[in-house]
């Protein structure tokens, strides 16, 4: 694969690429009848939070972090399930399978013939009994099956992300609406089943105006080795992300030129996997909502470099929609880095006392953010009128040398007539039919010109029907039993139907089935 040093916009592609989402390694052995795997005599006495199998019982049930596992014993034969957590070294007593949640481990010792059995049809063991096909192998064939379902049906059941897409402003009669009508004018998108708006720029005849999202440009000087310092992201809520200048995967490179480094900081922002850019967490970290994993730059922030904006500009905005990402602020070390299309905040300590600083006033600051001064940047959890509070130091020096004028930039959306009077609703700047994907523009609205509007947009539909989740399944089982012999996983014999004609069948289910979801596109 080249390498490609500056691409500008990306592709139109899945939000993530890798995430298993029409169906599962383990719906797929239901479909075809494999049970789980043989039970294993646990190797030493269970605790609290896990019990303890042979290294050689591991490797050859290829037990992972997810798996759920039950866990049995003459003292209590029906058993328990188990969702394993971690998997570590139990030295002498084996390898630990730990979990959560309450556990009777007096009734699961080694003196009561205690089992492990992983639920799991198919696993990543790489010695050992095995059935043919490794789970890694599985998801593989799953992702290759997502992706040719939505080529097929020019639809998606799962999010994904458009970079940017160029379209044309259909308006009705300029300053002087239609009946009817309480709107200028229309673009419909490429897709439809929006699910959320990332950017919506508006073309000015001499730049883009946002009014989508909280944006702020972030422009390279021309000699970029000199750069030695850190750009630094709060999405709002006080924690703070580090982007320092490197060569590391979780660093931005500054060795060429200014497009190369804006490039190389627009992916780490994005965690390109292109270029094998690695994930930056804030600090401290924090989950949402339905996951467990921590909280990175690229969930909160989306970032363009050398596009519409000019070489050498890494336009970077907020995922969060419209106003909400108003709350977020950035920073930069180096005072050869500029930082322009935001509110630029400023204002002079008077002292520190412990985790809080007082200043002459914290108006027009984010309510929780980041803030520098020369070198030094802190982070902080809240405000009052004249102080910050909860003020903890992220680079250089410790919050008690802090003096003389701090500084902030916090991301602006380009609304009509400033931020306190525009919005996204039906009466205001802009609304959307997400259904439809069509934005309707009231009060903003961009030139009278070809590809005047360029947005960036999360779409796919929210639910996932069974009959894909179906069509999925049986696609992956079609070319599970295509792959080698694999007559292990449907066996042969006098009163089965052989594996070219459980082919054919489900190959006419599918046939029968994907057609109905298959959108065609008309131009007139």
């Amino acid at each position: 694969m080249p390498t490609i040093y500056s691409p500008g916009e990306g592709e139109t592609r899945p939000l993530d690429p890798t995430a298993i989402v029409y169906t599962t390694p383990q719906k797929v052995a239901d479909y075809l009848g494999i049970g789980p795997q043989e039970p294993v005599v646990t190797s030493a006495d269970s605790v609290s939070d896990g019990v303890f199998i042979t290294g050689e019982d591991y490797r050859r049930c290829g037990t992972e972090v997810g798996d759920t596992i039950l866990i049995y014993s003459d003292a209590n034969p029906l058993g328990v399930e188990k969702t394993i957590t971690a998997i570590t070294n139990g030295g002498s007593s084996g390898v630990k399978l730990e979990f959560t949640g309450s556990f009777t481990h007096g009734d699961f010792e080694a003196a009561d013939n205690t089992y492990m059995q992983n639920l799991a049809s198919f696993t990543n063991a790489k010695v050992g009994r095995q059935r043919g096909m490794t789970k890694a192998i599985v998801e593989n064939r799953i992702r290759e099956v997502q992706d040719k379902i939505d080529n097929i049906t020019h639809n998606a059941w799962r999010p994904y992300l458009v970079s940017a897409e160029y379209i044309n402003f259909d308006t009705y009669k300029p300053y002087r609406r239609r009946y009817y009508t309480d709107y200028v004018g229309t673009a419909p998108l490429l897709f439809r089943n929006v699910q959320q708006i990332l950017r919506l720029e508006l073309w000015q005849g001499d730049d883009y105006r946002e009014i989508g999202a909280a944006e702020a440009r972030i422009t390279m000087p021309d000699d970029v080795r000199g750069i030695s310092g850190s750009i630094v992201f709060s999405p709002g809520n006080g924690s703070a992300a580090v982007l320092t200048a490197g060569t590391a995967t979780n660093q931005w490179r500054a060795d060429f030129d200014l497009a190369t480094t804006a490039q190389n900081f627009a992916d780490l922002v994005n965690k390109e996997d292109r270029v094998s850019k690695s994930a930056v967490e804030f600090s401290p970290a924090y989950t949402l909502e339905g996951s467990t994993s921590n909280i990175n730059i690229d969930n909160e922030f989306f970032a363009t470099a050398n596009s519409d904006y000019g070489t050498g500009i890494v336009k970077v905005t907020s995922r969060r929609p419209v106003k909400a990402g108003e709350t977020c602020s950035v920073v930069s070390t180096d005072s050869s880095i500029s930082i322009s299309q935001t509110k630029a905040n400023t204002a002079t300590v008077s002292g520190v006392v412990s985790t809080t600083i007082t200043v002459n006033s914290t108006a027009g600051f984010a309510p929780a953010g980041v803030c520098v001064k020369g070198d030094t940047v802190f982070r902080y959890t809240g405000k009052t009128d004249t102080a910050f509070t909860g003020c903890v130091s992220v680079i250089g020096s410790p919050i008690s040398d802090i003096s003389g004028d701090i500084t902030q930039n916090t991301l602006l959306v380009d609304l009509q007539g400033g931020s306190a009077s525009g919005d996204n609703a039906r009466l205001r700047d802009w609304w959307m039919d997400y259904e439809t994907g069509i934005i309707y523009f009231n009060n903003s609205y961009p030139f009278f010109e070809w590809n005047a509007i360029k947005v960036s947009y999360i779409y796919g539909e929210r639910y996932l029907e069974k009959a894909i989740e179906e069509i999925a399944t049986k696609m992956v089982v079609i070319d599970l039993l295509m792959s080698d012999d694999r007559s292990v996983l449907l066996p042969e014999g006098t009163s089965n139907i052989d594996l070219t004609a459980k082919v054919q069948l489900l190959q006419s289910e599918i046939d029968k089935i994907l057609p109905r979801y298959q959108e065609i596109v008309l131009f007139e």
